[in-house]
């Protein structure tokens, strides 16, 4: 059969590739660990938005400030970079 004639390619193997394979646990472990930190800024939201807490952009700055610096101390390589 001619080869312009086909209707298919034919099959290659698919090579894997290491980095791509540890991609998922790794980026599963880092939402994991970061989750704590997560949950702190909702709680904070939720405290403003009940009322509980002042709005203020200096003082959501500033508490996110803090849980960044923590989130570096505690995680160092696999925390959240901005």
């Amino acid at each position: 059969m001619p080869a312009e004639l086909r209707s298919t390619r034919p099959m290659r193997p698919v090579r894997s590739n290491a980095s791509a394979a540890l991609d998922a646990p790794r980026s599963a472990m880092r939402a994991v660990a970061t989750l704590p930190f997560d949950t702190l800024r909702f709680a904070y939201a939720s405290a403003v938005q009940a009322g509980l807490l002042r709005r203020s952009m200096l003082a959501s700055r500033d508490l996110e400030v803090q849980l960044n610096a923590l989130e570096k101390l505690l995680l160092g390589p696999i925390a959240r970079t901005v």
